[in-house]
């Protein structure tokens, strides 16, 4: 009995194999890339606002040991940008609303402005893996033993290289760049979640502290910043 295929049904076949196969984006091992996160709040309202008019994504870039988080919205009249050098332990917060920026400077080791930070946080790290954006993402539950606050889960992930990706955030504790995650800017709360990755080689400018924004205090940026979300 001869059970030979037409040769384009073999070839459609494997065209159609190719596309089944699950593929991680090219340079996953990179320590220099762009990824994109849906913001979804955690209140149906943030003072007098919507959630619906307020920032929709969070962008976050990364190059070797510094990191580059930016929240934009309002056609471009609000932005919130830190940068973080993982190796130096420091970071600085820029706020932009219509034609006023305020810069602030953090000291080395200092927490980040403006994230509110996880009191008696215990992190517990499990087995338990779920494919985001392409990467394997690691599941970590986080619990607040001594309080009454609700626990919750969030997903990292090791395949991108960089070392102590969370040494300047509330997730200290977690070896791994953050897929899913639970934050609180000022009194707003937000969950992030990775939608798209781009391996790119970026420019060390992008990395530069903007100039022509006024300086000040860590108390003074986080009063400001807090009445704009009321």
């Amino acid at each position: 009995m001869n059970f030979s295929f037409p040769r384009y049904l073999i070839f459609s076949l494997i065209i159609v194999a190719s596309f089944s196969c699950k593929k991680k984006p090219p340079a996953a091992k990179s320590d220099e890339g762009v990824i994109e996160y849906r913001i979804e709040y955690l209140n149906d309202k943030v003072g007098n606002f919507s959630t619906g008019v307020l920032p929709q994504t969070m962008v976050v870039k990364f190059k070797k040991n510094k990191v580059k988080n930016s929240i934009e919205g309002a056609m471009g009249f609000f932005s919130l940008i830190n940068i973080a050098n993982l190796s130096e332990m420091t970071n600085a917060t820029y706020l932009k609303f219509v034609d006023k920026k305020y810069a602030y400077e953090g000291q080395k080791n200092e927490e980040p402005c403006c994230i509110k930070q996880f009191e008696g946080m215990k992190v517990t790290l499990t087995d338990e893996t779920k494919e985001i954006i392409g990467f394997i993402g690691k599941r970590a539950n986080i619990s607040f033993p001594d309080t009454n606050q609700d626990s919750f889960s969030v997903y990292y992930t090791t395949e991108i290289k960089l070392k102590n990706p969370n040494i300047m955030n509330p997730y200290k504790e977690i070896p791994g760049v953050l897929l899913e995650f639970r934050t609180n800017l000022g009194h707003t709360n937000m969950l992030m979640i990775a939608e798209k990755y781009y391996p790119e080689n970026l420019p060390d400018k992008e990395f530069h502290l903007p100039r022509n924004y006024r300086k000040v205090t860590k108390n003074e940026m986080e009063k400001i910043l807090n009445a704009l979300l009321e």
